[in-house]
Parts: C-alpha cells; sequence; structure tokens
C-alpha cells in the first residue's frame, strides 16, 4: 500500500469539501457589496431589530414573517412576503412621515424606491431573494437619512 502525499491528500479533501458544502453563488457579490459600503464615506445610522415573527409556509410555497425596527421616535414594521421566487415588502412608519424607502440588495444593485403615504404605508414588490437592506431618507432636510441592518428575503 503506497502513501499518498499531503498535496494528493490535500486535494481530495478539497473536492470533497466543493462537492458537498460548495460556496454559494452571491457570495463574492455579496462580501464585494459589503466591502463597497464600508469602504464609502456613507454615514448612516442604523435602525434595531426588536421583534421578529415568523409565519408558517403556504401550502404553494409561500412564506412570510415580520420585522420590527426602531431608531429615535422612529418605528418601522415590514411584512416580509416570499411566494415562488417573487418577493414583497409591505411597510408602516411610526409615526407617518414623508420619506423614500429605497431597497439595497446585497447582489443585485436594481434601484426600487418607494414614498411613504399620508398614513406611513408604503411597499415595494418585485425584490430579489437574497441579503436586503433599507435605506430611510426623511423628507425633511433637517433630518439624515438611516438604515435597516442587514436582513434576508
Amino acid at each position: 500500500m503506497s502513501e499518498l502525499s499531503r498535496e494528493a491528500l490535500l486535494e481530495i479533501v478539497r473536492g470533497v469539501w466543493e462537492r458537498h458544502d460548495p460556496m454559494p453563488d452571491h457570495l463574492v457579490a455579496t462580501m464585494q457589496a459589503a466591502a463597497a459600503v464600508a469602504d464609502s464615506d456613507l454615514d448612516l445610522e442604523l435602525m434595531e431589530l426588536v421583534e421578529r415573527s415568523t409565519e408558517l409556509a403556504g401550502a404553494r410555497g409561500s412564506t412570510s414573517y415580520t420585522l420590527r425596527f426602531v431608531h429615535g421616535d422612529t418605528d418601522l414594521l415590514l411584512r416580509v412576503a416570499v411566494d415562488n421566487g417573487s418577493s414583497r415588502v409591505d411597510g408602516w412608519i411610526v409615526p407617518a412621515e414623508p420619506m423614500t424607502i429605497r431597497a439595497l440588495p446585497g447582489e443585485d444593485p436594481a434601484d426600487v424606491e418607494a414614498v411613504t403615504t399620508e398614513s406611513g404605508r408604503f411597499s415595494l414588490t418585485g425584490l430579489p431573494v437574497g441579503l436586503m437592506r433599507l435605506r430611510l431618507e426623511p423628507h425633511d432636510a433637517g433630518r439624515p437619512a438611516f438604515a435597516t441592518p442587514t436582513f434576508e428575503i
């Protein structure tokens, strides 16, 4: 019986690893986006996640959950729904104020935005499944923009 060289043994381990635990396709793009934001001069205050609830998956593959974030006196409630690969985020800002909400997907730089209604409601549709962050931009020039931490759709 012959012994394997160190390089041959590591090649076998690498092959097994890549076959049974491959790197996710979106990992490189997600890390590049995170590095770009960290390297930028972007100075956003982050909201704090204070509540998360999950609803059971539906019979047709749909699922939804709610997230609640706070920042100072601003409360943001999100309902995230995914149905057959299509996603939608419905949100409510309390107290209601004019804001532009921008979706910042982790790997797809698609620009999806909405403006809150008088009651503080907004919806974002056609969002890609994956890592997401929302940037909230108050229309009052005296208030700085802030963002949610990254969450997954």
